[in-house]
């Protein structure tokens, strides 16, 4: 196949575009349509090379795994190595588990499955991921696992047949795409191979269709090569978080990257810009520059307790493009030599450098917390032990009859709300039975008293409203039903996240409250209303909720908003690395009060404006806050286990304060 610079010059742009997305930088908002680029280039590249093979009676599936050995491999070990050195060097040992868990499922070339079960990938945590890259990676292994077996199988169709085939493919891929996008399924649609297969399969079809022999206007084809240029950058400043992805709208940057391969040449603007000496370079090392990338920014992000500045990204990005020169030159040229590396001793290496990382991922599974002097205050950092078999989600949803009670069956009280609930109910429970003990009563587990957990994650109280996410305004009718028919529960302890639903996430590093539109939480249906009807309405519904709650006879304890952290507990209570120490800033005053008033002010008046005698107010800025602060840590132990959820130990300390 004859080497085309331009398709380099690409690669470029797309590099560039994802590295400045994920740097955060103003402007690139829908960089990570870079991926979708390689995608195209890899589908169009790879498949032109195996019609090559197929039309001269050559193809062979060991040579094709043998040069995605060569290609993938040498380099992605490299940089796992020098990341997995790093992760123990820097990383608390929560975060060094899930690294762990992530190094394995690279090595398994399944890390975008993995990521899809961990983490959203606009989260601010998926931010601090060092390998999140690599899902990309594990799209192209799991396609190309099938992909040439498939084109060999189905050659005798040639390349018309050939072509209406992966048409079919393609368009089934992309209504199961947007398919899964109307399910509300946004994470699966992003990282999974079904629904990504069909821009791999968009570069084959060009392969197939090969542009270079249709006859156009000579006029014309600049033209198209500008529009596809057009396309990527309206896309890459155009697209953003919200855009739904990728469905359609990728559609775009997939039509943009067809037109420059099918069109471009050296002899018009948009080729010559493509084909220039930078932008072939760049394209060049785009491989070893995407790899070493994520690794820098997420440690960055790690170390820093804000936002880190955009210079320290600049320096960032010259870093990767240094490592990256050095990886292309002393990496991946000499694994692509066959006369240094036949195909017996590439695969020999290949299997020695897998079972290598997964040992090393094997290793880091425990989250080697004896790394670490405060290896007891990071022990504390924990949720509760029935957060994973308790907390629910989802439309298959643990039903109110099905939910679990702590620790007894004689039930008069019961947790209702979204996960700060989670470790409050689990606390409750175990003060109710160390009185129990405490008032010597028989120990009888029937008589024991009990505590119902009902608790349901991200659901705001959506009695009057239906919530965007599955399953909740379902489920708070179910249990507030269930509540009220249960004569025998008589207190409830009621709390939800309502500052981070109704405002936003409080952003990292700032001391303003945040003040983003509730819109994209509640269903499409609520789309004409304003952010304050939106509120007012979350309002009235968390207040009827109570209101019927007293009218059936309940004790209702209020929570108040828990506090929160400006970062992560983990990265709070870390030193810089194992070769330091010493604390990074004061636990004891990490957030303020006045700040906690400023952001949850709304929330705080209503819930000050409820009076009566069965409404009973757990003010947590009470218990939790002091002399103006609210520390992380309090007596050795972490009152946290993420940036707003409270640990264990935090919530025991916060139930302390609640009457019984």
């Amino acid at each position: 196949m004859q080497y085309r610079r331009e398709i380099d010059g690409l690669r470029a742009v797309a590099v560039l575009a994802v590295i400045f997305f994920h740097a955060g930088w103003a402007g690139f908002s829908g960089g990570y349509i870079g991926v979708d680029i390689f995608f195209v280039i890899s589908g169009y590249l790879i498949t032109s090379i195996l019609l090559a093979e197929l039309e001269a009676g050559k193809f062979s599936i060991s040579r094709f795994y043998e040069r995605r050995a060569r290609r993938i491999l040498p380099a992605l070990s490299v940089v796992l190595l020098v990341t997995s050195i790093a992760a123990f060097m820097l990383m608390p040992p929560a975060l060094l588990q899930d690294y762990a868990r992530s190094l394995i499922s690279v090595a398994s070339f399944c890390s975008n499955v993995f990521f899809y079960w961990s983490s959203g990938y606009f989260s601010t945590a998926s931010d601090e991921k060092p390998l999140l890259h690599t899902w990309s990676l594990a799209v192209e292994e799991q396609f190309y696992l099938l992909f040439p077996l498939l084109l060999a199988w189905c050659w005798f169709l040639r390349r018309r047949g050939l072509a209406w085939l992966m048409l079919g493919l393609m368009v089934i891929s992309l209504l199961g795409s947007e398919l899964l996008l109307g399910m509300q399924q946004i994470d699966a649609n992003f990282y999974l191979i079904f629904s990504r297969a069909w821009e791999l399969l968009a570069g084959a079809m060009l392969a197939l269709a090969r542009p270079e022999q249709w006859q156009l206007p000579a006029k014309l084809r600049p033209w198209l090569a500008l529009l596809g240029m057009l396309l990527i950058v309206a896309s890459i400043f155009g697209l953003d978080h919200s855009t739904p992805f990728p469905g359609l709208y990728a559609l775009i940057p997939v039509l943009g990257a067809c037109l420059i391969i099918a069109f471009a040449d050296s002899h018009h603007a948009v080729g010559k810009l493509l084909a220039s000496r930078t932008m072939v370079g760049i394209g060049l090392i785009s491989y070893s520059l995407y790899l070493w990338h994520q690794p820098l920014f997420a440690f960055l992000r790690l170390k820093h307790v804000h936002a880190p500045h955009p210079l320290l990204f600049a320096l960032a990005i010259l870093l990767a493009v240094l490592l990256a020169v050095l990886s292309y030159r002393w990496v991946e040229q000499p694994f692509r030599d066959r006369k240094r590396y036949d195909r017996r001793r590439i695969f020999q290496l290949s299997a020695i450098a897998l079972a290598a990382i997964i040992g090393i991922g094997v290793l880091g599974l425990n989250g080697q917390p004896q790394r670490f002097a405060q290896a007891e205050l990071m022990t504390s950092i924990a949720p509760s032990p029935k957060r994973e078999q308790c907390h629910t989600s989802g439309t298959d949803y643990l039903k109110p009859a099905q939910a679990c009670t702590y620790f007894g069956q004689d039930v008069h009280w019961a947790s209702f709300g979204d996960s700060h609930t989670v470790e409050l109910a689990y606390a409750l429970a175990q003060r109710l039975q160390a009185q129990s003990k405490d008032q010597d009563i028989s120990k009888d587990i029937n008589t024991k008293p009990g505590l119902l957990h009902l608790s349901f994650s991200g659901c705001p109280p959506a009695l009057l409203f239906e919530a965007r996410q599955p399953g909740c305004s379902a489920w708070i009718r179910e249990s507030l039903q269930y509540l009220e028919q249960h004569a025998e529960i008589q207190h409830v302890l009621l709390g939800f996240s309502y500052t981070r639903f109704l405002f936003g996430e409080m952003e990292a590093g700032s001391q303003q409250p945040s003040d983003i539109s509730p819109a994209n939480k509640f269903s499409p249906a609520y789309g004409g209303q304003s952010a304050l009807a939106l509120r007012e309405l979350y309002w009235q519904s968390l207040h009827t909720i109570i209101e019927r709650l007293q009218a059936a006879g309940k004790q209702v304890h209020l929570l108040y908003p828990i506090p929160e952290l400006p970062a992560d507990i983990s990265k709070l209570v870390t030193p810089f690395s194992v070769l330091q120490q010493t604390d990074t800033v004061p636990l004891e005053q990490v957030s303020t009060l006045a700040l906690y008033q400023s952001r949850h002010a709304y929330i705080l008046a209503k819930l000050d404006s409820l009076s009566g005698p069965a409404i009973h107010p757990l003010k947590t800025a009470d218990i939790l806050c002091a002399n103006g602060h609210c520390p992380a840590v309090m007596d050795g132990k972490s009152l946290y286990f993420d940036d707003n959820h409270l640990s264990l130990a935090g919530a025991q300390r916060l139930i302390s304060g609640l009457k019984l």
